[in-house]
């Protein structure tokens, strides 16, 4: 069974508080505090605050066109006949909710026809149309502070905030889908409004993990291009890059020459990724091209490499055969000690695997050295799931693998949590985050 949440109690609170209040006022209905206080209790503040904005609005708007029906009710419509009372607040319904997508504010609509009909339905005849009126409006806006102080309000809690947390991000931080969870993502931001120090580290490119980490409120870079870069993403800039020297590069592209091959040869000019290709010798590099060639952050040029310029990574995408036949070879030349090379499956292509070659600097362990420098941060707890994630793992002070991980990572990993699909990675930092044994 789900455990009681923490937004489930607070509405609880939320709903005695608004009780609370009607008793100390002696007036109005508490029935709309409370049912207010309810409608507006969201997961997080940022949430709360925006909800609470827009039923306000709602509240105000609903109010105030309350008071005019009340004001006609009374001067001109016939009280034997509350056929014409209803068809009025019936037709008023359409200027209400239009008046809310006019603003901007459609999901203030509800709460503003509730306020208007809980002001034109439910009065008596007899009523002071405007202290009638006032009273619904003060008792809907009692229950919407009451809701979001309540949700802002937090116990003091201890909090490790010289521990930097770094996740790998696919199929660690990520679902099956490639996406970062509704949960992980409320989770994570509001760990990070609370002071935690979250980043992720992926062999992704900035412009293929923008998209990934749309609604999360990262405030530190992130580890991409697998270790060679650190990536502000606010100020769209690289503050870190290890590249392979053009001496090197010159060897390697030597080898895909011998072999009549297609590489694309990745470099950063101005805060952007430069790639370099030639003639394509199979589809699969012709898919990546059409895939990749509109994203904002990079920039694809057919033609050579520049003399003199430093290359973040280089990669290949072939058969299987000719890819571990490329890895040995290019492993063997004279600037083999200046490389490390990585060969995987490509998912997208089925039957083709990639080639990436790196400089020897450019690890995720390394780019997370960098970073916990920037911060003047001791400890780091990092989560992976492959082999690439091993060297950010051990050199970690809590290193942690997700359970669906490879078998490479399996073998050396000494902690595992959940799966990836079950949010486990923000359940795991929020319980260090917060842990007693840390400080």
């Amino acid at each position: 069974m789900p455990k009681i949440g923490m937004r489930i109690i607070k509405s609880s609170v939320a709903v005695f508080l608004c009780f609370a209040i009607y008793l100390i006022r002696g007036d109005g209905i508490p029935f709309y505090s409370a049912i207010a206080a309810v409608l507006c209790m969201q997961p997080d503040v940022p949430n709360s605050l925006r909800v609470a904005l827009n039923r306000t609005a709602g509240t105000l708007i609903g109010g105030f066109f309350g008071m005019v029906v009340m004001l006609i009710e009374a001067q001109f419509l016939p009280p034997e006949l509350p056929i014409f009372k209803y068809l009025l607040i019936s037709v008023v319904i359409i200027p209400l909710i239009y008046i809310t997508v006019l603003l901007k504010k459609p999901s203030a609509a509800y709460i503003t026809c509730v306020v208007f009909m809980s002001i034109t339905v439910s009065h008596g005849l007899d009523a002071n149309p405007y202290l009638f009126a006032l009273n619904r409006i003060l008792d809907t806006l009692i229950g919407i502070f009451v809701s979001l102080g309540v949700n802002a309000f937090h116990l003091p809690k201890r909090k490790n905030e010289k521990l930097l947390f770094v996740s790998d991000l696919s199929g660690t931080l990520t679902n099956r889908d490639g996406q970062i969870s509704s949960y992980s993502k409320i989770k994570l931001n509001s760990l990070i409004q609370k002071g935690a120090l979250v980043s992720v580290a992926s062999r992704r490119s900035a412009a293929s993990i923008a998209p990934i980490l749309e609604g999360l409120e990262l405030n530190l870079p992130v580890i991409t291009l697998n270790g060679a870069a650190l990536y502000d993403l606010k100020q769209q800039t690289y503050l870190y890059c290890k590249t392979i020297p053009y001496s090197a590069a010159k060897e390697i592209l030597g080898v895909f020459e011998k072999y009549g091959l297609n590489c694309f040869v990745h470099t950063i000019i101005n805060d952007v990724l430069h790639i370099y290709y030639g003639d394509f010798t199979n589809a699969a590099e012709e898919r990546l091209y059409h895939t990749s060639k509109l994203h904002p952050l990079k920039n694809y040029i057919y033609g050579p490499l520049p003399e003199e310029r430093g290359v973040v990574f280089f990669r290949a995408i072939d058969r299987p055969d000719l890819i571990q036949k490329l890895h040995g070879y290019v492993l063997r030349l004279h600037c083999g000690d200046q490389i490390n090379a990585d060969y995987y499956p490509d998912e997208s292509n089925e039957g083709y695997y990639f080639l990436e070659i790196y400089s020897t600097e450019a690890s995720k362990a390394n780019a997370v050295f960098e970073l916990r420098k920037r911060l003047s941060i001791d400890r780091v707890a990092a989560f992976g799931n492959d082999k690439s994630d091993i060297t950010m793992l051990a050199d970690a002070d809590y290193g942690y693998a997700v359970e669906d991980s490879t078998e490479d990572l399996k073998a050396v990993a000494a902690n595992f949590i959940g799966q990836s699909t079950g949010d486990s990675v923000v359940k795991t930092m929020e319980k260090l985050f917060h842990s007693k044994k840390l400080v």
